[in-house]
């Protein structure tokens, strides 16, 4: 199943969502960038895997939300509508019917209906989902870092979806420690950036074995 995004920030727009994990959020490393000061720098992030569409929230402050209920990770059905704060996204599919939508409770009304609108439209061509990437990368090099980390943020919150509870809260501790301990800044190449991230990762698995075995 091949989907679009459509979103609205001041600005609404639509492009096509391919198979894998992008980031949403301020920063302008991010997969999209969305205009409100009151989100997060890496707000949440959309995961494509098999047809199955996932939104996972990244620890942000105002929350992400889906049909009006606040989510932290949750499949996002074909039309429903999420909200970051004043921003306002709707998946749909690329070739198939805009399906009935209830928009009760939804606090951006007005911006979903100019997505409706723009969904009706099948004039606007959808530019490729890391164009906004790779023009942020050609604006600055002093991106190049905070791309970096946005990458190794995309591949954890893959991780994230898929996996078991447990492991889940590791992935979760292993990237705080990532942060924490400023990988991207104290490692001298690639190399060295992956085996010092492997290393956490492994540390904090095994810790979460070990709780789960103590548990049982």
């Amino acid at each position: 199943m091949d989907f679009r995004l459509l979103i609205h920030d001041g600005t609404p727009r639509q492009m096509p969502l391919d198979e894998g994990t992008i980031t949403l959020g301020r920063s302008r490393s991010c997969g999209v960038q969305l205009e409100d000061p009151i989100l997060s720098r890496q707000h949440c992030a959309l995961t494509i895997d098999a047809g199955r569409l996932v939104v996972a929230d990244l620890g942000s402050s105002n929350g992400t939300y889906v049909g009006g209920e606040r989510v932290n990770v949750r499949d996002v059905a074909v039309g429903e509508v999420i909200e970051l704060g004043s921003v306002c996204m709707i998946a749909l599919e690329i070739n198939g019917d805009l399906p009935e939508m209830n928009c009760q409770g939804l606090r951006n009304q007005d911006r979903i209906s100019e997505l409706v609108a723009m969904a009706a439209d099948e004039s606007q061509d959808l530019p490729r989902a890391g164009e906004e990437l790779n023009r942020s990368a050609q604006r600055s090099s002093n991106l190049l870092a905070e791309i970096a980390a946005d990458h190794l943020v995309d591949e954890l919150v893959t991780l994230l979806i898929r996996s078991h509870p447990s492991r889940r809260n590791a992935f979760a501790r292993a990237l705080d420690r990532m942060i924490g301990e400023k990988l991207l800044e104290s490692c001298v190449d690639r190399e060295q950036l992956k085996e010092a991230a492997r290393k956490i990762v492994k540390d904090e698995i095994a810790a979460a074995d070990l709780e789960d075995q103590e548990a049982n």
